[in-house]
């Protein structure tokens, strides 16, 4: 047994779809987030490719190019819903109170499935949560509490590996990643992007804006 949540372990059996157009999502939307970029690192990107060659050939899924590869973390407002002065005022807050977060490294090791991906999840996620909540903190500090939806406190981090493009049972999946040799690899968080994202071509794809270095001090 486990003392971990089950959105940490226990896999779908039955996947669904991911494509569907959430509220204000559509072609040319563009989105502003705090979006941990992940394919940059050839230890986690190595075992992310091992995941992805065993479904290779398995329909309904959507493989992410390595370049697109992110822990989602935290989302800011869509481009036309915040004003530069606005924007402005939280990359200046976001700055600060990110060099008072220490560097860290996670764990990635074995995949999930989820319904509408297939996804790592770091082992522990308490520092995740934590530099999540600098970030919203910041963010309210800048335009006020409130001011922006920031979401739900409920955070299930992850770095998808694949989308599920068609409803389908996930049987094959299951059988195809158990069948992977992998060891425990460590990615290393320094720093957090802002970035403009957008999923035009049924990818998240996204261009940075600005990177807020964590403290060095350690």
């Amino acid at each position: 047994m486990t003392d971990k949540p089950e959105w940490m372990w226990r896999h779908a059996t039955e996947l669904r779809n991911h494509w569907w157009w959430r509220p204000g999502w559509h072609i040319g939307t563009r989105f502003y987030a705090f979006h941990l970029a992940a394919g940059d690192r050839d230890e986690l990107a190595g075992l992310i490719a091992r995941y992805q060659q065993a479904i290779e050939g398995i329909p309904g899924l959507d493989i992410i190019p390595r370049e697109w590869l992110h822990i989602t973390m935290q989302g800011l407002a869509f481009v036309d819903h915040i004003s530069p002065e606005d924007l402005a005022s939280v990359v200046k807050t976001s700055r600060a109170a990110l060099t008072e977060v220490d560097p860290f490294s996670l764990v990635f090791n074995r995949p999930l499935i989820r319904p509408e991906a297939l996804v790592l999840v770091p082992e522990d996620v308490r520092p995740l949560n934590d530099l999540r909540d600098t970030v919203r903190s910041a963010i309210n500090k800048a335009v006020g509490q409130g001011v922006i939806d920031l979401g739900s406190t409920d955070f299930q981090p992850h770095v998808s590996f694949a989308y599920v493009e068609a409803d389908q049972a996930a049987a094959d999946v299951l059988t195809a990643l158990e069948g992977v040799q992998s060891t425990a690899t460590r990615f290393r968080v320094d720093e957090v992007p802002l970035i403009e994202m957008h999923r035009d071509n049924r990818m998240y794809e996204w261009r940075v804006l600005d990177t807020f270095q964590l403290s060095a001090k350690h």
